[in-house]
């Protein structure tokens, strides 16, 4: 859903928490606290206050953003909307200075928006069990070192394994869907119960490089082995897949944000992973929308 639809769809306030309502409710509201159906619109000053009820068993006013990813927000609900759509449709991502500029919000309320509507991603995602053809591998996401000022005093920087950079593991079924995270630790166990986890290992087949920690799964399931030294492609053994998917993470990386803090590593991840996910859905905004009300 592209932003001209969003705002002819979504007007105004009031048109955003009726779709809300419907989602939520149906035709009747209900209260959030006890669950009472005798709910009324709370009025102040025979004034309707918009989108707020009160309940007559237990006293308790409500909304329905209440404990949702609007929870408590004094930001009109049309620039949450604009900024899911926005969000969704970025391929590598958004920044939140190029977001605040689009709705006109400062940069901080801006980076709020994203952290909210990422952690709705990482945690309304429901779990994936992959099956088929399975590409695994591992990446490291984070900034080259600071190059010395003298020529002779520069060394070549050190990439991937060993480095400082934050390891994200990821598996990526062929022509479905995609799961990764940071990575807790890069050992053969490690990799085991991460594919364990998110692989159905009696129906698949693995594809990896040649990292030796895979190893420990060729007990597991049928394990395919492309050396990286030698060649890329043989045959259908590759990993161009989950390639493919890293660079889409590190575009954003790159591109827009240009530094993860370890503690928001993993929802920036998840927003990947949920785009890519959907990526063949035109729905995808109502998909989150709807997701995202149930409590």
């Amino acid at each position: 859903m592209n932003l001209i639809e969003v705002m002819e769809r979504f007007p105004d306030q009031e048109s955003c928490i009726e779709h809300l309502e419907r989602i939520r409710w149906g035709n009747k509201p209900v209260c959030l606290h006890c669950g009472c159906v005798e709910v009324k619109e709370k009025k102040e000053d025979g004034v309707g206050r918009v989108g707020r009820y009160h309940c007559s068993a237990c006293k308790a006013s409500f909304k329905v953003t209440c404990g949702t990813v609007f929870h408590g927000t004094k930001i009109p609900l049309q620039k949450w909307f604009l900024a899911i759509s926005l969000i969704l449709n970025a391929k590598k991502s958004l920044s939140s200075c190029q977001l605040a500029r689009d709705l006109d919000l400062n940069q901080k309320t801006a980076w709020y928006i994203q952290t909210r509507i990422r952690a709705e991603m990482a945690n309304k995602t429901n779990p994936i069990v992959l099956q088929g053809i399975i590409e695994a591998d591992e990446t490291y996401i984070g900034g080259k070192p600071r190059k010395e000022n003298k020529k002779e005093d520069r060394k070549p920087a050190k990439r991937g394994r060993g480095t400082s950079k934050t390891a994200v593991i990821g598996a990526v079924e062929r022509g479905g869907q995609v799961v990764a995270e940071v990575a807790k630790g890069l050992t053969g166990r490690d990799i085991m119960q991460f594919i364990r986890r998110v692989v159905n290992v009696k129906e698949s087949e693995l594809m990896t490089d040649e990292y030796h920690a895979y190893n420990a799964l060729s007990g597991q399931l049928k394990h395919h082995v492309i050396n990286h030294q030698e060649q890329y492609v043989d045959g259908d053994k590759h990993t161009n897949t989950i390639e493919g998917f890293w660079s889409l993470l590190k575009r954003a990386w790159y591109g827009q944000h240009h530094h993860y803090s370890v503690g928001y590593t993993p929802l920036y991840v998840a927003e990947r992973c949920y785009v890519y996910n959907n990526r063949n859905l035109e729905t995808i905004f109502w998909k989150f929308l709807n997701g995202s009300m149930k409590v």
